[in-house]
Protein backbone atom coordinates (compact mmCIF):
# COMPACT_ATOMS: atom_id res chain seq x y z
CA UNK A 1 0.00 0.00 0.00
CA UNK A 2 1.18 3.59 -0.69
CA UNK A 3 0.56 5.94 1.54
CA UNK A 4 2.72 9.68 1.24
CA UNK A 5 5.15 7.86 -1.22
CA UNK A 6 6.12 4.88 1.61
CA UNK A 7 5.72 1.67 0.73
CA UNK A 8 3.99 -0.70 2.89
CA UNK A 9 4.56 -4.75 3.12
CA UNK A 10 2.48 -7.50 4.49
CA UNK A 11 5.60 -7.42 6.87
CA UNK A 12 4.63 -4.14 8.28
CA UNK A 13 1.59 -5.97 9.94
CA UNK A 14 3.90 -8.09 11.81
CA UNK A 15 6.00 -5.28 13.00
CA UNK A 16 2.97 -3.58 14.20
CA UNK A 17 2.24 -6.62 16.26
CA UNK A 18 5.69 -6.58 17.62
CA UNK A 19 5.60 -2.69 18.81
CA UNK A 20 2.02 -3.49 20.54
CA UNK A 21 3.38 -6.44 22.33
CA UNK A 22 6.34 -3.89 23.07
CA UNK A 23 4.18 -1.34 24.63
CA UNK A 24 2.08 -3.70 26.58
CA UNK A 25 5.02 -4.82 28.47
CA UNK A 26 6.96 -1.77 28.80
CA UNK A 27 4.14 0.42 30.03
CA UNK A 28 2.55 0.46 33.54
CA UNK A 29 -0.64 1.49 32.06
CA UNK A 30 -0.90 -0.23 28.22
CA UNK A 31 -4.22 0.47 26.01
CA UNK A 32 -6.33 -2.47 25.71
CA UNK A 33 -7.91 -2.40 21.96
CA UNK A 34 -8.59 -5.21 19.71
CA UNK A 35 -7.30 -4.14 15.82
CA UNK A 36 -8.61 -5.29 12.07
CA UNK A 37 -6.00 -4.36 10.07
CA UNK A 38 -6.19 -4.44 6.55
CA UNK A 39 -3.62 -4.04 3.78
CA UNK A 40 -2.57 -4.66 0.00
CA UNK A 41 0.48 -5.94 -1.27
CA UNK A 42 1.55 -6.32 -4.97
CA UNK A 43 3.00 -10.00 -3.98
CA UNK A 44 0.51 -11.39 -2.03
CA UNK A 45 -2.55 -9.35 -2.73
CA UNK A 46 -5.33 -8.33 -0.10
CA UNK A 47 -4.89 -9.21 3.75
CA UNK A 48 -6.87 -9.27 6.76
CA UNK A 49 -4.84 -9.63 10.28
CA UNK A 50 -6.68 -9.26 13.71
CA UNK A 51 -4.47 -8.37 16.81
CA UNK A 52 -6.13 -8.78 19.71
CA UNK A 53 -5.38 -6.74 23.33
CA UNK A 54 -2.86 -8.61 24.01
CA UNK A 55 -0.48 -7.79 20.46
CA UNK A 56 -1.54 -11.41 19.42
CA UNK A 57 -1.56 -11.61 15.41
CA UNK A 58 -4.04 -14.06 13.14
CA UNK A 59 -3.90 -13.86 9.47
CA UNK A 60 -8.59 -13.67 8.36
CA UNK A 61 -10.42 -13.58 6.10
CA UNK A 62 -13.04 -11.82 7.74
CA UNK A 63 -13.61 -10.82 11.08
CA UNK A 64 -15.55 -8.08 13.67
CA UNK A 65 -14.72 -7.63 17.34
CA UNK A 66 -16.72 -6.49 19.93
CA UNK A 67 -20.59 -7.14 21.49
CA UNK A 68 -21.78 -6.96 17.70
CA UNK A 69 -19.12 -9.10 16.76
CA UNK A 70 -21.41 -12.29 17.92
CA UNK A 71 -24.25 -11.40 15.10
CA UNK A 72 -21.50 -9.93 12.51
CA UNK A 73 -19.52 -13.34 12.47
CA UNK A 74 -22.50 -15.50 12.13
CA UNK A 75 -23.78 -13.35 9.58
CA UNK A 76 -20.34 -13.56 7.96
CA UNK A 77 -19.99 -17.45 8.52
CA UNK A 78 -23.11 -17.52 6.87
CA UNK A 79 -22.60 -15.34 3.84
CA UNK A 80 -19.07 -14.42 3.16
CA UNK A 81 -17.24 -16.51 -0.10
CA UNK A 82 -14.00 -15.98 -1.34
CA UNK A 83 -13.51 -13.65 -4.33
CA UNK A 84 -16.68 -11.70 -3.43
CA UNK A 85 -16.99 -8.22 -5.46
CA UNK A 86 -17.14 -4.84 -3.36
CA UNK A 87 -20.85 -4.64 -4.59
CA UNK A 88 -21.53 -8.36 -2.75
CA UNK A 89 -19.60 -7.50 0.33
CA UNK A 90 -21.45 -4.38 0.96
CA UNK A 91 -24.08 -6.70 1.01
CA UNK A 92 -22.88 -8.55 3.57
CA UNK A 93 -22.02 -5.41 5.82
CA UNK A 94 -25.20 -4.00 5.11
CA UNK A 95 -26.36 -7.40 6.56
CA UNK A 96 -24.67 -7.09 9.51
CA UNK A 97 -25.13 -3.39 10.20
CA UNK A 98 -29.29 -4.73 10.23
CA UNK A 99 -28.65 -7.98 12.24
CA UNK A 100 -26.83 -5.97 14.75
CA UNK A 101 -29.61 -2.98 14.83
CA UNK A 102 -32.41 -5.09 15.20
CA UNK A 103 -30.67 -7.81 17.62
CA UNK A 104 -28.11 -5.47 19.76
CA UNK A 105 -29.50 -3.71 22.85
CA UNK A 106 -27.10 -0.75 22.49
CA UNK A 107 -26.03 -0.60 18.67
CA UNK A 108 -24.12 2.31 17.63
CA UNK A 109 -26.27 4.55 15.69
CA UNK A 110 -24.06 5.42 12.87
CA UNK A 111 -21.23 2.97 10.88
CA UNK A 112 -18.62 3.67 8.73
CA UNK A 113 -17.25 1.48 5.74
CA UNK A 114 -14.72 1.25 4.19
CA UNK A 115 -12.29 0.04 1.51
CA UNK A 116 -8.57 -1.22 1.40
CA UNK A 117 -7.82 -2.88 -1.82
CA UNK A 118 -4.11 -2.02 -4.42
CA UNK A 119 -5.77 1.77 -5.18
CA UNK A 120 -5.02 2.13 -1.11
CA UNK A 121 -8.09 2.94 1.85
CA UNK A 122 -11.22 5.39 1.37
CA UNK A 123 -14.08 5.75 2.92
CA UNK A 124 -17.05 4.26 1.12
CA UNK A 125 -20.34 4.89 2.67
CA UNK A 126 -21.98 5.85 6.44
CA UNK A 127 -24.90 4.24 7.41
CA UNK A 128 -26.54 6.58 9.65
CA UNK A 129 -30.23 4.65 10.02
CA UNK A 130 -31.52 1.80 9.28
CA UNK A 131 -33.38 2.76 6.54
CA UNK A 132 -30.05 3.17 4.59
CA UNK A 133 -29.55 -0.22 4.52
CA UNK A 134 -32.31 -2.01 2.76
CA UNK A 135 -31.44 -5.75 3.06
CA UNK A 136 -34.62 -7.82 2.38
CA UNK A 137 -35.08 -10.90 5.09
CA UNK A 138 -32.63 -13.92 4.90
Amino acid sequence: MHKNDFYFSIMSFFLVSTIVNNDIWFFQNPYFVNILLAGYDKETGPSLFYIDYIATLHKVDKGAFGYGSYFSLAMMDRHYKSGMTVEEAIDLVDKCIMEIRSRLVVAPPNFVIKIVDKDGAREYAWRESVKDAAVPSA
